[in-house]
């Protein structure tokens, strides 16, 4: 009787987990509710997970940003206190002036060209010019 007595309590007690375990929901509202803490759930681990990624890639970008900086020449300092800022500023590029190059009086003499008056002197002194001129004279005086 001891068994049979046993076994009937452990039943009831079963019988009351069962139906209060899940407040006297049916299957459907069960599973919804699970679905819905599931989403939650996972909603949770996406925006961690998200959080970490962008820390990790924040901090490789600083990284090789530092390296970048050791990488460039260094510049002595004028002991000007720099301004601090929240993030890393823009320098503007320096820009060159184009190199000048050394004057040479030879060369520069070899470059002048004439002026326009010494040029028409030039041309009407050519020799075919001369030899124009010539005709029209002795055209002119009545030569040959």
């Amino acid at each position: 009787m001891n068994k049979k007595l046993l076994i009937l309590c452990a039943f009831a007690v079963a019988g009351f987990v069962t139906l209060t375990a899940f407040g006297g929901k049916t299957l459907e509202q069960q599973k919804a509710e699970i679905s819905a803490l599931v989403a939650g759930k996972l909603d949770e681990l996406r925006a961690q997970k998200e959080i970490e990624c962008t820390d990790r890639v924040n901090l490789e970008a600083q990284r090789r940003y530092d390296e970048y900086l050791l990488t460039l020449p260094t510049k002595p300092t004028t002991g000007k206190k720099p301004t601090t800022s929240k993030g890393p500023g823009v320098k503007p590029v320096p820009v060159k002036p184009p190199p000048v190059k050394p004057s040479d009086p030879k060369k520069d003499k070899m470059e002048n060209t004439p002026s326009d008056s010494k040029k028409d002197k030039m041309e009407n002194t050519t020799p075919a010019g001369n030899t124009e001129q010539k005709k029209d004279k002795m055209k002119k005086s009545g030569g040959n």
